[in-house]
């Protein structure tokens, strides 16, 4: 039964992903938007919402409608490969990604025609080069980045952030939402150092539900005397008291830091 039901998920998986990507490169030239947003982008939300009923995921979200709203960034912790596709179901938010999955089949396809900003962490000149991009780029549907850099981490704990993303939002005078993402069970979804098919195999063959929750804090507007740096100490230091004391804590700290 674990066999069949990963199978299936996986192959119920693979087919939405080839359907979606026909449609988003069919529409992805048309130039007109609604709310703000292309029309391909667009298609990615209920394609999200339905993974999320195949995969068995119950995902809460207190005040996602500021996320519709957010003209500015969204800095989330990173733990697994669903962070993405749960900010999808709330809203065609657009990301800042490392520029080997621009070459994925598929996946790569629909993320080059939603707008997706590819860096190579590698490379110096590659990212200052998105980091000018991102000063100048347009903001609404908000842009997200995960200022820790990656997914591998032991999960209780976040990574110390690199300050680019901060740089960025200052530098532009841009709004950010610093966000926290929770699961239960955390080890089915966490994406440790392991081949991502181990991770989704693993992910697609639970057969109870999964719990996830995203809690917003509050919005930082950053000024033009602020020091990147110390943002992004403040903006760890909020989301790190979300995780150990819970989500009124996190504000308070922010509101203090800040």
């Amino acid at each position: 039964m674990k066999i069949t039901r990963g199978i299936l998920r996986l192959v119920t998986f693979l087919n939405l992903l080839f359907i979606t990507t026909l449609l988003v490169l069919a529409t992805a030239w048309l130039p007109g938007r609604i709310r703000g947003v292309r029309l391909s982008a667009w298609l990615l939300v209920p394609v999200c919402r339905l993974l999320l009923l195949v995969f068995n995921v119950q995902f809460t979200a207190l005040e996602a409608e500021r996320i519709t709203k957010h003209d500015g960034f969204i800095f989330p912790n990173h733990l697994s490969f669903l962070d993405v596709i749960l900010l999808l179901t709330i809203f065609p938010v657009r990301f800042l990604s490392k520029v080997e999955l621009a070459s994925w089949p598929l996946i790569g396809w629909i993320a080059r025609a939603v707008d997706t900003v590819f860096v190579n962490r590698e490379d110096k000149v590659s990212r200052e080069k998105a980091r000018d991009a991102l000063v100048q780029i347009r903001t609404f549907p908000a842009v997200t980045l995960f200022p820790e850099g990656g997914i591998f981490q032991p999960p209780d704990e976040l990574k110390p952030f690199r300050y680019g993303a901060f740089e960025i939002a200052q530098a532009g005078g841009v709004p950010f939402i610093p966000a926290v993402f929770f699961y239960e069970p955390l080890d089915i979804v966490f994406w440790r150092d392991e081949h991502l098919l181990t991770a989704v195999w693993r992910f697609a063959t639970r057969p109870e539900p999964i719990k996830a929750r995203l809690t917003l804090l509050r919005t930082v507007q950053p000024g033009p005397e602020d020091d990147p740096r110390q943002l992004a100490l403040e903006a760890h230091g909020a989301m790190a008291a979300v995780y150990k004391y819970g989500d009124d804590q996190g504000n308070e700290v922010l509101q203090s830091g800040i």
